[in-house]
């Protein structure tokens, strides 16, 4: 078992499995594994966004689920209107992706922010959402 802290301190208790869905947690994981019990301390992400970072990560663990019914979940999971509020939460989403580096998850989210600015590459949408980040952290 991991606990996750949230930088709002929330506590998230979950499987290895799921955290295996990050490359960062599995990274410091493999430095561990002599301990029963490891608290992470992200002081980056807020509380809101690991659940939903975490759900993603749940679904994604899960051995049963074909890649085609992952699919579908995906989709209805970054199934919103990207007003104001989801914007924020989609950047914030992202940022936790990258922070924990969960490929699929940062996938999903560039994805979805293509819908905000449509005539540009993933890529060029990353590069983006770098730039709004920085912003932020300044004027924080």
């Amino acid at each position: 078992m991991i606990t996750l802290k949230s930088c709002d301190k929330k506590f998230f208790v979950i499987e290895e499995t799921v955290a295996l869905q990050s490359k960062t947690l599995k990274r410091m994981m493999a430095g561990n594994e002599n301990d029963e019990h490891i608290v992470v301390p992200l002081t980056t992400i807020k509380g809101n966004i690991l659940a939903e970072v975490l759900d993603y990560c749940t679904k994604h663990a899960e051995v049963e689920t074909s890649d085609e019914d992952k699919k579908i979940w995906d989709a209805q999971f970054v199934n919103f209107e990207l007003d104001e509020t989801n914007s924020q939460m989609l950047l914030d989403m992202f940022h936790a992706a990258k922070f924990l580096d969960i490929e699929g998850l940062m996938d999903l989210t560039r994805e979805k922010a293509s819908e905000w600015m449509p005539r540009k590459t993933p890529e060029e949408n990353e590069a983006i959402l770098r730039r709004i980040e920085n912003h932020r952290q300044l004027n924080d």
